[in-house]
């Protein structure tokens, strides 16, 4: 490759990274004109193409933390303390990274950010004020999770007590409505079952028959009684 070609590159490279400059450096200035303004949400949208700098993307957590929109802030606070090149720069980053943190009631993570940014700047005194409330918020943290543990474990008892009523109330249900179809079954058992017209009938006459033979003996009977009285007479 000969020097010609070499010299054209490095002004193409130049070049395109003088125009990625370009557009960051006008990101910027929309994105800071929107915040001024309170227009967060242009803000936002501004400072996204420049997030690769550390400039934006610092910018784009504040306008983030201005929407309450935390975990976005807390991301992109991380971003800008990573690409931040001076001290004081990382100092601020990691002490908004601290009250992202915060608003999301993450302490033992609050903690650990002030601490990064009070290693940076040590003369700091909002950060050693937020850092002191921070371990003041995360002790009544750790205090207050063994009783909110002992009220989950009662919450679970409790549960476990009411599951357990329900099955043997269910299994009481379940007994008494068989109790309930054998009695029924047994009490059709013990009742006569249809009969038949013709059947009906039949026992009709039978009976008729059989009272006709009974009346025939009787007269009979009395017949005999009569006949042996006219002898005794005669």
């Amino acid at each position: 490759m000969d020097r010609l070609t070499l010299l054209l590159l490095a002004l193409a490279a130049g070049c395109a990274v003088h125009a990625q400059s370009d557009a960051t450096e006008r990101a910027i200035r929309e994105g800071n004109s929107a915040y001024r303004k309170g227009d967060t949400k242009d803000a936002v949208k501004a400072y996204t193409g420049a997030e690769q700098d550390e400039r934006g993307a610092f910018n784009l957590g504040n306008a983030y933390y201005r929407q309450d929109s935390f975990p976005d802030a807390q991301r992109t606070f991380e971003t800008a303390a990573a690409l931040a090149k001076d001290q004081q720069a990382q100092a601020r980053a990691y002490h908004n990274l601290g009250n992202s943190w915060m608003n999301q009631q993450k302490y033992s993570e609050a903690v650990t950010a002030y601490k990064e940014a009070l290693k940076r700047n040590p003369a700091d005194e909002d950060t050693r004020y937020n850092l002191a409330y921070a371990q003041k918020k995360l002790a009544q943290q750790q205090k207050q999770q063994p009783q909110n543990k002992q009220d989950q474990q009662k919450q679970d008892q409790q549960q476990q007590q009411q599951n357990k009523d329900q099955q043997d109330q269910q299994r009481k249900d379940q007994q008494q409505e068989g109790q309930q179809k054998q009695d029924q079954q047994q009490q059709q058992a013990r009742q006569p079952g249809k009969i038949d017209k013709q059947d009906a009938m039949r026992m009709l006459e039978a009976t008729q028959q059989q009272e006709k033979n009974t009346q025939d003996k009787v007269r009979a009977k009395a017949q005999v009684k009569q006949r042996t009285r006219t002898d005794k007479d005669w």
